[in-house]
């Protein structure tokens, strides 16, 4: 009988227990619960202002853009990464070569409230740069000549009030055109000896090995003279690079010949390489040219460049490339 007495004594213990541990464990739950739950929504208005910071300012880099135009796309990105807590709002705010994006949100908490929290702002930002290449390394050792692409690509160049020349003409399709050695192409472009220098095709002389050529605007590149590639490159590195939409350094001015000559780098150039014929084992199974011609054929496109390692700057030479960049928006 002493025992049931206790046992009578012992009764509603766990209910105390479970009223007394109640709130500890709704605070527990507010932090486990609710705070991981505004951290996934924070993440998914970062993915999206990574995203729309990426589309507006490719985009904007191969064709004109407003501000509502911006604001849109960061928008519809918005909601495509919507949050679980709440549809987002995004804004786009445009400068000149730069891009931000402010997304925001609304978390409603599910056990905060009994400590007084209900909900809570969430937001992200992000930003994005884009401009013209200005230097960089190119993975073929090659360039062209700015009077050789107005003359056989049809592209000719862009002037300023001035008449200065600032960049070269590239319509929104794009061209294809098979473009000659300067020997063979009878531009008008070249001098007595038939090519912009003399012993010179158009060839880099690489920085090191045979896919990176390191140039800058305004500066003076080295030319490795004759019909072939550079040494050091081989038909693997060419064939390799078909298909692809590549950075080519394009040229204003030329000095010297041979092993001396140089070519003074203007801006670059979007190429997407389809086929070419050079000498001897540098050639595609479709040959663009005849005989002794020495020519490359491919499309000549605007291309906003995403994984490229070139400077940019929003004031550079306009040829169609663009490099975008994801940065973060303090950078500005």
């Amino acid at each position: 009988m002493q025992r049931m007495k206790r046992a009578t004594r012992d009764r509603g213990a766990v209910a105390v227990w479970v009223a007394i541990l109640m709130v500890p464990l709704l605070i527990a739950a507010a932090l486990a619960i609710d705070i991981s739950a505004a951290h996934a929504d924070r993440q998914r208005l970062q993915h999206g202002a990574d995203a729309a910071a990426l589309a507006v300012a490719q985009q904007c880099s191969v064709t004109p853009c407003t501000d509502a135009t911006a604001d849109a796309v960061a928008q519809e990105l918005a909601e495509s990464n919507e949050p679980l807590g709440g549809a987002p709002t995004a804004n786009a705010d445009l400068d000149a070569g730069w891009v931000e994006v402010q997304n925001s949100s609304d978390r409603e908490y599910w056990f905060a409230p009994v400590l007084g929290v209900d909900d809570a702002a969430i937001s992200a930002a992000s930003a994005a740069s884009w401009g013209f290449p200005t230097g960089g390394s190119a993975v073929m050792p090659f360039a062209f000549s700015w009077c050789e692409l107005a003359v056989q690509a049809g592209l000719p160049p862009i002037r300023n009030d001035a008449g200065a020349i600032v960049g070269i003409q590239i319509p929104e399709a794009g061209v294809t055109r098979t473009v000659l050695a300067s020997k063979k192409a009878d531009s008008g472009c070249t001098g007595p000896s038939g090519n912009v220098v003399p012993g010179g095709f158009g060839w880099l002389e690489p920085t090191e090995g045979c896919g990176d050529t390191v140039t800058d605007i305004d500066s003076w590149a080295p030319s490795d003279p004759g019909n072939a590639p550079p040494n050091g490159c081989s038909p693997t590195d060419f064939s390799k690079w078909v298909g692809q939409t590549i950075l080519l350094p394009v040229f204003d001015v030329a000095t010297g010949n041979g092993n001396n000559a140089e070519y003074r780098i203007f801006g670059y150039i979007a190429f997407r390489l389809e086929a070419y014929y050079f000498a001897g084992q540098y050639v595609t199974p479709e040959r663009p040219c005849d005989g002794s011609e020495r020519c490359l054929r491919g499309t000549f496109l605007r291309y906003a460049d995403t994984a490229s390692d070139f400077d940019h700057s929003p004031t550079g030479p306009q040829m169609g490339a663009s490099v975008v960049e994801l940065r973060l928006p303090e950078e500005r």
